[in-house]
């Protein structure tokens, strides 16, 4: 199994849990490596108040990284914490 099936796969059980974490890529050129570089950033939509005292969401990033491990490591380490809140 590849990295990004993983991903997925952990993804899809965070979500089955009710936690909704959308991993979005993105690429730039870095002119240093010559070459396209694809970004990952994981977000999740949180509640804040508006100007006029409305409750709303917004999405928050909360991990912004060019690593395929960290966002593996990122949701591994966030299904380790759904179960171990689920067990006690």
């Amino acid at each position: 199994m590849n990295i990004k099936q993983t991903i997925t796969k952990l993804q899809k059980a965070l979500l089955h849990c009710g936690h909704i974490y959308k991993l979005n890529t993105y690429q730039f050129y870095s002119e240093q490596q010559n070459r396209l570089i694809t970004g990952y950033r994981i977000t999740e939509k949180q509640p804040y108040r508006k100007k006029n005292g409305e409750m709303a969401k917004k999405d928050v990033e909360l991990l912004n990284t060019c690593s395929q491990v960290e966002v593996l490591k990122w949701f591994a380490e966030k299904w380790k914490e759904v179960n171990e809140n689920e067990e006690s």
